[in-house]
C-alpha cells in the first residue's frame, strides 16, 4: 500500500501523455474498512430482529389461566427467551412445575426492561465493532441481567433446590438467541455459584476481619518499597533532560503522509507532471530492449521544500529505475507542508510509466 499517490506520468518513446489514476488515501481505506464493519453488524442486528419476529408471528397465545396473559407458546427449537413484553417458550419441552419457574425468571427480564440494554449494546457494537472492549460490556451486562433474574426468581417464592435443578437440566444443545433474554444463557455454572452465596450480614462482617490484617500489611510493603526506590531531584533531571532530547529526535525525524497544510510543487500538481514528462529520457537500451512498465517513486519533501531520500517502492527494471530517481531527484523546491504552525516532513510517492507505444 502507497500513500500520497500523485497522478500518473505515462511517458511515452515517442512523446508523453498524462493519465489520471483515482487513488485511495490511507484515511479512505479505514473508512471503507470501518463501514464495511458496521455494515455487516447491522445486518446481523437486523438478521436477529427478524428472527425474533418470525418467531413471535408463528406464536400461539396461551389459553391457561395459570399462565401469565404475555407468555406465547412456540414449536421452535430455542430455548425459553423473553422479548420487550412477551415470554416465548415451548410448552412440550418442560413440565408444568418447570413452566412456572423459567417463566417466573423471564419475567424478570420483562419487568426490569432488559431488552432495551439488549439493544444498546448491540448498537453500541455496530458503531464500535472493532473496539473488542464493547464485546465485553455486552457479555458482562448478559450475565448482571441473569443474576439479577434468578435473583428475582428465587424472591417470588419458587425452591432455591429445585431452581438449582432446573438449572442444570437446562445443559440442551438448543440454539440460543443472543439479542434475546434466553433463559440458558452459557453461564449455569457461575449462576447456580451467585445463588448458593451466603447473604447473611455477619458473615460478611466476619470476613472484613480477615481483609484489615492484609490491608495493614499491603500499606506496610508500599510504604518501604517507597522508601528504596526514591530518586534523587539530580537523577530526576538528568532522566527529564535525556527523555526530552530523545523525544525531539523523534519529532525532528517523523514523517507525515497526510498534515494540515500538505507541501506544493511550484504550480501545482499540472506544473509537476510537466516538468517529469519533460525530463524523463526513455533510456536507449531499454528501447531496445522492449521494456516498459510502471516505476512507484518515493521522495520526502523536508522542512525546508527540497526533495529528498528518494527510492524505488515498485520498480521494472534497473534502467527504467534509475531513470525515475534521476528525474525525481532534480525536482525543484517545494513549498514545505506545516502541521501545527510547524514545517515538516511529508512523504509521496509518483507512478511514472514507462510505454514504448
Amino acid at each position: 500500500m502507497f500513500y500520497n499517490v500523485l497522478e500518473t506520468v505515462t511517458v511515452n518513446s515517442q512523446h508523453y501523455q498524462e493519465s489520471i489514476i483515482e487513488t485511495i488515501t490511507a484515511f479512505q481505506w479505514i473508512g471503507i474498512v470501518y463501514l464495511l464493519g458496521a455494515i455487516i453488524m447491522l445486518v446481523k442486528l437486523f438478521t436477529n430482529l427478524y428472527h425474533i419476529t418470525r418467531i413471535d408471528k408463528f406464536a400461539q397465545a396461551n389459553l391457561s389461566n395459570e399462565l401469565p396473559s404475555n407468555v406465547k407458546f412456540v414449536v421452535a427449537d430455542v430455548v425459553p427467551f423473553s422479548f420487550l413484553k412477551n415470554v416465548y417458550i415451548n410448552p412440550n419441552k418442560y413440565k408444568q412445575k418447570q413452566l412456572k419457574e423459567i417463566i417466573a425468571h423471564e419475567l424478570v427480564h420483562i419487568n426490569q426492561q432488559h431488552t432495551y440494554d439488549c439493544l444498546f449494546y448491540e448498537l453500541l457494537i455496530v458503531f464500535f465493532w472493532f473496539h473488542p472492549i464493547v464485546y465485553k460490556y455486552r457479555t458482562s451486562a448478559k450475565e448482571l441481567h441473569e443474576f439479577l433474574a434468578d435473583e428475582g426468581a428465587i424472591s417470588s417464592g419458587i425452591s432455591g433446590v429445585e431452581y438449582q435443578q432446573l438449572l442444570f437440566e437446562q445443559a440442551t444443545g438448543l440454539k440460543i438467541l443472543t439479542l434475546a433474554n434466553s433463559f440458558n444463557y452459557s453461564l449455569v455454572k457461575r449462576r447456580i455459584i451467585m445463588l448458593t452465596k451466603i447473604k447473611s450480614s455477619r458473615v460478611a462482617k466476619i470476613r472484613l476481619l480477615y481483609v484489615l490484617p492484609i490491608l495493614g500489611a499491603l500499606i506496610i510493603a508500599f510504604a518501604c518499597n517507597n522508601e528504596k526506590d526514591t530518586i534523587s531531584d539530580e537523577n530526576l533531571k538528568t532522566v527529564s533532560v535525556n527523555d526530552a532530547i530523545t523525544q525531539a529526535e523523534k519529532v525532528e525525524n517523523e514523517i507525515y503522509f497526510q498534515v494540515e497544510v500538505m507541501p506544493e510543487y511550484p504550480g501545482g500538481d499540472a506544473e509537476l507532471r510537466n516538468f517529469i514528462s519533460s525530463n524523463v529520457t526513455y533510456p536507449l537500451e531499454a528501447k531496445a530492449k522492449g521494456i516498459e512498465g510502471r516505476v512507484f517513486t518515493q521522495f520526502i519533501v523536508n522542512k525546508e521544500g527540497k526533495v529528498e531520500d528518494v527510492k524505488v517502492v515498485r520498480g521494472v527494471d534497473p534502467l527504467l529505475d534509475e531513470e525515475a530517481i534521476r528525474v525525481i531527484s532534480a525536482m525543484p523546491y517545494w513549498t514545505p507542508g506545516e502541521n501545527e504552525g510547524k514545517k515538516v516532513k511529508v512523504s509521496f510517492t509518483v507512478p511514472i510509466n514507462f510505454q514504448l507505444n
